[in-house]
């Protein structure tokens, strides 16, 4: 039976407004249900369902002033009790209004009236969902019979766009040559990253006179939907540039650095994100996945919005139907396009940890089979033969290809690395919206596995390479890789990747170069001399430090430790980890700092996202703040006229502890805080020292006999981050 039939026994549903509606504003929806020939009996009810990762203001009952006041009445001859919970239904419609009918029953013809956001006693409505929908379902089901079997009707859609324009955003390549045509894209963001549609400004770029073909002005038109694309463009000399861009409003934006480099130019950087997915298309209430989106809005949004180089999709495989695999299979056929935008057609492989845990599934061609760890919520059975579980079995079926590439990761389920088979995995996820996961870094290198760090995004939002989290402090934004290639083609990106020849970063298109004694990251060589390591990096923002590895322990800090002789004393106070490896990631680091003596002049937060983290000046003594961490860092900046006795106590909820200015004059400390790399860390620095372009070399003189992975750790003072894969110096001595 399908939903239309549904609907004529138990109910359709309707929503005004239908949109578009602006993403992460406040408004009062008004969805109608139609009692359908069944009618709804005592104890019977409905349900409204979203998915979880809709981050929509949860409706409340109680405060009719407050945002988010919700309230239900009927037409019928019955009473109404609203619910709502964020674990009341199935997979991927976790959240759900649940309207329950006693005290009588509703027979066909009846009306529910739900109303999300009432402002008729005073409340501002309700805040809807931060990113943009081309069709936002409020998935309705009802349940005439009392029996808690929801069967779905024609579900009411709106469309989500993005807002007002507050920021500007110009990508650019990160290595040419004089004369290489390229392109440039400048994007209008609204305050949640989305592209804005409305968009109308002119846009001025500055500092051109190295650049050819950039046009010196453009008024954004309504086609471009708040995103421009230039091409042709080149630059006329070797050096290193960063292109500037401002508009009529006062907007302003520096692109990511760009390298020119003369003569023959060696390897490109390109940018990509391979972890992401979308919805399913089956109409079965269970068989969908967690995205939003469609696969070919998910690929169209990287190449024309994100502007990445190479993208695949990743959808859960238990909820992978045939037919959501065929529209997967497609899309990525026809959007591959060597040297414009290059896709592989994958999968994630989604067993329980126990299992295996997750991994993206990659293929170099397309048309491949889909080898599901489960059929647990895809209905059609008649292919369940083709399962692999564990993940063993998979590693079986692959043997000898060299087609198939699997990298392991943290979301829900973390991939288990007693599963790891070199065959196939030559890459591990540091980063995504799930968090920062050095402890998965340090672990695959602790067991001596040869592997390379990358990051993606794990996008639900159908943004990849251009995924910022939701409104919700459990999530962050989206990583990118970086891979050094001679072209950009499939076996090109491909053979990249399976040489580890990449890098990963938190988003920001940071241009990083590693190498030890002239081998590139992912290489792995034997030598007898002490292992020389070059650094070069290239920030978006002003870099706080940079760390050089052997293996998971630090050997070198640039700029080195430093602390100032007089003036102000300038101190760095970082937090950072995982509360656990699991689902429940988040540590909350809620708390305060006070100062016994002298006071603090100003101060600057690192990292802190906007409706997420806050901090409070008590006085120019006591600070307070409100902050949580999924591995990634967060902190504070203090300028400070104390003296050296003066003494900070740091109160959070994972750690409390005391310290006085002086002892920061021999080394920084770090204080352990349990978890999973939950620490702080405190040290004197020199904001002075600070650049966006650092280049050093390091030598090694207390290298191990044996095999030494060497790897490079960035870190911005806005808190992005990059990792280099590791180069793998087996040292001999003489």
């Amino acid at each position: 039976m399908t939903v239309m039939q549904h609907s004529e026994l138990y109910g359709r549903a309707e929503i005004e407004p239908k949109g578009p509606l602006i993403a992460g504003t406040m408004h009062t929806l008004r969805i109608t249900f139609t009692v359908g020939r069944y009618g709804i009996d005592d104890k019977g009810s409905i349900l409204i369902a979203w998915k979880y990762i809709c981050d929509d203001e949860h409706p409340q009952f109680s405060d009719p002033e407050g945002s988010g006041y919700t309230t239900a009445y009927t037409t019928g001859e019955a009473k109404l009790k609203l619910s709502f919970g964020t674990l009341s239904f199935y997979r991927p419609w976790f959240k759900a209004l649940r309207v329950d009918v006693y005290d009588g029953s509703l027979k066909e013809g009846d009306k529910i009236i739900v109303t999300l956001g009432d402002r008729s006693r005073g409340g501002p409505g309700l805040r809807i969902q931060t990113f943009q929908e081309s069709e936002r379902i409020f998935k309705v089901l009802a349940d005439p019979f009392g029996t808690r079997r929801y069967v779905e009707v024609e579900s009411p859609k709106v469309t989500i766009i993005g807002g007002p324009a507050d920021e500007l955003q110009v990508v650019a390549p990160s290595i040419v040559t004089p004369r290489e045509p390229f392109a440039v894209t400048v994007r209008a963001l609204d305050s949640w990253g989305n592209p804005s549609p409305s968009y109308r400004g002119e846009i001025t770029f500055t500092q051109t006179e190295q650049f050819d073909s950039l046009p010196s002005s453009y008024v954004f038109k309504s086609s471009d939907r708040g995103v421009k694309r230039f091409e042709g463009i080149s630059l006329k000399e070797s050096g290193l540039y960063r292109l500037e861009v401002v508009d009529s409003s006062g907007l302003k934006a520096v692109s990511n650095p760009i390298l020119c480099r003369s003569g023959e130019a060696g390897w490109k950087v390109y940018w990509g994100d391979l972890h992401g997915q979308t919805h399913g298309k089956a109409r079965d209430v269970l068989a969908d996945t967690v995205g939003t989106g469609t696969p070919r809005e998910y690929f169209e949004f990287a190449r024309d919005v994100a502007a990445i180089d190479f993208c695949s999709w990743q959808g859960n495989d238990f909820q992978v139907s045939k037919e959501l695999w065929e529209d997967v299979c497609a899309e990525t056929k026809r959007f591959n396009q060597p040297g414009r935008f290059v896709t592989f057609l994958g999968y994630e492989w989604s067993g329980l940890t126990p299992n295996g845990g997750d991994h993206n599934i990659l293929y170099l061609e397309d048309d491949q089979p889909i080898y599901r760890s489960s059929h647990y919520l895809v209905k059609d059975k008649s292919d369940i033969d083709t399962d692999r579980c564990p993940i063993s079995e998979l590693w079986k079926t692959f043997k000898g290809r060299k087609d198939v590439m699997a990298i392991p990761h943290v979301g829900g389920r973390y991939g288990n690395l007693d599963y790891f088979d070199p065959e196939f995995i030559s890459l591990i996820e540091i980063h995504s919206f799930h968090g920062t996961f050095e402890w998965f870094a340090r672990e695959a290198l602790e067991r001596g596995l040869k592997v390379g760090f990358v990051a993606f995004s794990d996008d639900h939002t159908c943004r990849p390479g251009l995924a910022y989290p939701p409104c919700r402090p459990d999530k962050v934004k989206g990583g990118l890789t970086a891979v050094y290639a001679d072209e950009l083609t499939r076996r090109s990106i491909w053979e990249a990747l399976k040489s580890r020849r990449c890098y990963g970063t938190t988003g920001a298109r940071i241009l990083l170069h590693v190498d030890v004694n002239g081998h590139m990251m992912g290489e792995e060589f034997s030598t007898e001399e002490y292992p020389k390591i070059k650094v070069e990096v290239h920030g978006t923002n002003l870099i706080n430090r940079v760390q050089v590895y052997r293996g998971t322990k630090p050997v070198y800090t640039y700029p080195p430790f430093r602390p100032k002789e007089s003036g102000f004393r300038v101190v760095q106070i970082l937090w950072s980890g995982a509360r656990s490896k699991g689902r429940s990631k988040r540590t909350v680091w809620n708390g305060m700092l006070s100062l016994d003596k002298g006071k603090i002049i100003r101060y600057e937060t690192l990292g802190f996202r906007k409706r997420v983290d806050l901090i409070e000046e008590y006085s120019n003594q006591i600070l307070k703040w409100y902050s949580s961490t999924v591995g990634n860092y967060k902190g504070l900046v203090l300028w400070l006229d104390a003296p050296d006795d003066a003494e900070i106590t740091f109160k959070s909820q994972p750690k409390t502890f005391k310290f006085q200015l002086k002892n920061l004059r021999e080394k920084p400390i770090v204080v352990d805080a349990g978890g999973v790399d939950q620490k702080i860390e405190v040290c004197e620095v020199s904001p002075e020292d600070w650049r966006m372009d650092i280049s050093f070399e390091y030598v090694d003189e207390e290298v191990e006999v044996g095999v030494n992975p060497y790897w490079v750790r960035v870190q911005q003072v806005d808190c992005e981050m990059a990792w280099s894969s590791p180069v793998y110096v087996h040292y001999k001595t003489v």
